[in-house]
């Protein structure tokens, strides 16, 4: 592994929604030359890979967002969320569930039914990692707006230190919402000199699968704290269509364009040591 990683576990979350400082961190973004990459769909390991060469690898003037789906339904945890303890790992293999362990922070996150973004740019450009959260995500909700959905900044601060538990069952300052309910969750990390950040915008289906697999059982009163695209929008959008969007609302947001390309060429040789380190035993149960 090469370069350092540093996580934010709540990254972002008590940064005020946009601010002088995102539209700064947006303005710094914006003169980095981007390259979007429509992904196949991947199985978990190979995903988080994929991001973790991105970051080693990026140039100084250079920022990337990659657009990506999963080959199964896959649980993700955040890096220091506690695991074997808190999640039942066979009742996943036994509902056809992966599991992989981010090199981001934050709450586990099923993944099935979504869209999969990661933004990767070098520290240098993109300043203060909670500054560039804000930035990010007030792209990804002039998208979503432009869908139809009804997305904001939610305002507030964080809830406290990571716990394992659905990610989406609470929202956060900086994150984006629809009618008062999370619509994306996001996680940082500071890998060498880049920033990453990723997270997932729902399109359709639940997290209640994620409630399942975690041994600490929910609140079943509790009403539910995500909504999905469909649910926005009275209909399904295609993950086409959401793909365009963000692509297009986050390059609004950077005030630059977007050219669409393949993963760069120096990341490649990377992309299979790391996948062995995200598909080893050893760390998707590290405490």
């Amino acid at each position: 592994m090469t370069g350092r990683m540093a996580v934010l576990p709540a990254a972002g979350t008590d940064h005020p929604a946009g601010g002088e400082q995102g539209r700064e961190a947006a303005r710094r973004m914006g003169r980095l030359r981007w390259t979007v990459v429509f992904d196949p769909p991947r199985d978990g390991a190979v995903n988080m890979a994929v991001d973790h060469a991105l970051a080693e690898t990026v140039d100084p003037d250079a920022g990337w967002l990659r657009l990506y789906r999963w080959t199964r339904p896959t649980l993700s945890l955040g890096r220091n969320e506690p695991a074997a303890d808190c999640y039942d790992f066979e009742r996943a293999a036994r509902l056809g569930v992966d599991v992989v362990r981010r090199p981001t922070g934050g709450r586990g996150v099923l993944h099935d039914a979504e869209l999969t973004y990661a933004v990767v740019a070098p520290i240098a450009a993109a300043g203060r990692l909670r500054a560039a959260y804000a930035a990010v995500h007030a792209g990804l909700a002039a998208g979503l707006r432009a869908l139809g959905a009804d997305a904001r900044l939610a305002a507030g601060v964080a809830p406290g230190p990571p716990r394992a538990g659905a990610c989406f069952d609470a929202t956060a300052g900086g994150e984006v919402v629809a009618g008062g309910r999370k619509l994306t969750g996001s996680a940082q990390a500071r890998i060498g000199r880049a920033l990453l950040q990723h997270g997932s915008v729902l399109i359709d289906g639940t997290q209640e699968l994620a409630r399942k697999l975690c041994r600490q059982p929910a609140d079943a009163d509790a009403a539910p704290a995500s909504t999905t695209l469909r649910e926005q929008l009275g209909r399904t959008p295609t993950w086409e269509e959401v793909a365009k969007a963000v692509t297009e609302g986050l390059a609004a947001g950077l005030e630059t364009e977007i050219a669409q390309g393949p993963l760069p060429r120096r990341a490649l040789p990377l992309i299979r040591p790391l996948e062995r380190r995200y598909r080893s035993r050893e760390w998707t149960l590290r405490r």
